[in-house]
């Protein structure tokens, strides 16, 4: 009779562990689908690129590797992540292309893949994403459509 009890605390176990990899899973999902384009940080100008583009992010994540690429204003980079615990975020050290660009754009990029280092935790809400940094500085950016191309 005594092997119930540890046969239960087993399957629970095994249940709560499977419901935190659905859920991790679940979430690296809803950052993966789409590609998301910044339009708030306060205290900062958004800029667009020399034709228009926006600063976007691209999350991937291939079951191996997880990664994030997008357009810092005139450069492109690419940066690891890691999500754990559900909603926390980790973003690596950037490489980003090394295009002469003018010097508030390069201004902006550096505090921006900065801020990209700095963050610790990310909410989806419908088609907002926010990335909250360690300082509480909040990103905003919005979901578009994975077909347009960063």
């Amino acid at each position: 009779m005594k092997r119930y009890p540890a046969i239960t605390a087993a399957t629970l176990a095994a249940f709560a562990l499977a419901a935190c990899a659905s859920s991790s899973s679940t979430t690296s999902a809803d950052l993966t689908t789409s590609l998301w384009e910044l339009t708030s940080w306060p205290g900062h100008e958004i800029p667009h690129g020399d034709n228009g583009e926006p600063v976007i992010l691209n999350f991937q994540d291939n079951g191996k590797q997880a990664s994030v690429s997008g357009r810092a204003w005139c450069n492109r980079f690419n940066a690891p992540y890691v999500l754990r615990d559900g909603s926390r975020l980790t973003i690596g050290h950037a490489a980003a292309t090394r295009m002469a660009c003018m010097g508030k754009a390069m201004e902006f990029e550096s505090a921006f893949l900065d801020k990209l280092q700095a963050l610790e935790r990310y909410k989806i809400d419908g088609k907002t994403l926010q990335l909250f940094a360690v300082d509480g500085e909040v990103m905003t950016l919005q979901r578009r459509p994975r077909n347009e191309q960063p």
